[in-house]
């Protein structure tokens, strides 16, 4: 049996040891409680210099964005001096002029007594407004013999694509557009962006839409021109052109 001094040690040396635990205990929460001040310091400083970062970065980006944009309302200007963002019609003799002076130009060769060629006017008028980057012009047929005899037309309306001057492509009558009175402005832009005349801009466009028309059976596409070999005179665009 311990003797009571013994008794005394124990319950001292118990006594001590909780004591140390508790220390040991508290210091590290100081150390923890340190450490975390520390870390958030250091996430809150890490943070300052992201945001600053960013900002950097950000008016970087924005006067980057600025500096295209006013690049682009230059060209846009430029090119509206150029005939651009409308749908003009232009007589013979400045045809070579218009077609040359722009990279990318778009002709459609008409009668005024034709209905389709009307259906097409239309159409170019709201085209030429959403793509400012092509010149969108439109020629009298029966006023402009020579071209209509050098671009080998029979058939109005025609459309004539050119780049830098260059006759690329052509649509003839309305069978490239579904072959019906009321193809969609989306379908001639599609065709126009074909040849890259245009970049084509999806605008709130129905996937069903093409399908419908393409399963309709339209009229055919286009009227006699006066000067083809298949006639001795314009037709009325509603008319046969057998």
């Amino acid at each position: 049996m311990p003797t009571m001094q013994e008794f005394k040690n124990e319950v001292q040396l118990g006594a001590l040891e909780t004591a140390l635990h508790a220390a040991v205990r508290d210091y590290k929460a100081e150390v923890n409680a340190e450490d975390g001040k520390n870390k958030a310091a250091a996430k809150a400083e890490l943070e300052r210099e992201v945001d600053l970062l960013d900002d950097d970065d950000l008016e970087m980006l924005q006067q980057q964005r600025l500096k295209e944009m006013k690049a682009e309302a230059m060209r846009l200007q430029e090119a509206a001096k150029a005939g651009h963002g409308q749908y003009r019609d232009i007589e013979e003799g400045n045809f070579l002029q218009e077609v040359t002076t722009s990279q990318l130009a778009v002709c459609h060769f008409y009668h005024p007594d034709f209905q389709r060629c009307k259906i097409v006017d239309k159409h170019m008028s709201e085209v030429a407004r959403k793509y400012p980057s092509t010149k969108f012009i439109k020629l009298n047929a029966e006023k402009a013999p020579f071209f209509v005899t050098k671009l080998k037309i029979q058939v109005l309306p025609c459309i004539v694509m050119f780049k830098k001057g260059i006759a690329v492509d052509r649509i003839i009558g309305f069978e490239e557009l579904g072959g019906v009175d009321d193809f969609t402005q989306i379908q001639l832009e599609k065709r126009l962006g074909d040849k890259q005349l245009i970049t084509y801009k999806n605008d709130e466009y129905d996937s069903d839409e093409e399908d419908e028309l393409r399963a309709r059976k339209g009229v055919r596409g286009g009227a006699l021109y006066a000067g083809s070999k298949y006639s001795k005179k314009f037709k009325d665009d509603d008319s046969d052109s057998d």
